[in-house]
């Protein structure tokens, strides 16, 4: 696999590969960069229209993908952290965007 295991779990590699095959990559990689951007500007939310998925098992995948990273998101767009929760992130944020590079 192209990504980086030590930083990703094997249950989110999975999730991942489900993400892919539902085709919602670039909606998350979206969701997960302005989470990104918000943890180092120590604001603590996202815009609450990246989590409107095309159906429930979407938005579900995606919101336990993000928590295995340490970050919680609230269905109003606010996100509650682990300290330790930007590597894992940011791991989660690379592996994104290398799938959607690949995917096109």
């Amino acid at each position: 696999t192209c990504f980086n295991s030590a930083e990703l779990t094997e249950d989110q590699l999975l999730l991942l590969l489900e993400s892919l095959e539902r085709k919602i990559v670039p909606q998350q990689l979206k969701l997960v960069r302005e989470h990104t951007s918000h943890l180092t500007q120590n604001e603590g939310g996202v815009d609450a229209e990246l989590l409107s998925f095309s159906g429930e098992k979407e938005q579900e995948l995606t919101i336990a993908m993000v928590e295995m990273s340490g970050a919680t998101l609230q269905k109003d767009g606010s996100v509650v952290c682990k300290k330790d929760a930007i590597s894992a992130i940011a791991a989660l944020c690379v592996s994104l965007y290398v799938l959607c590079v690949l995917s096109n």
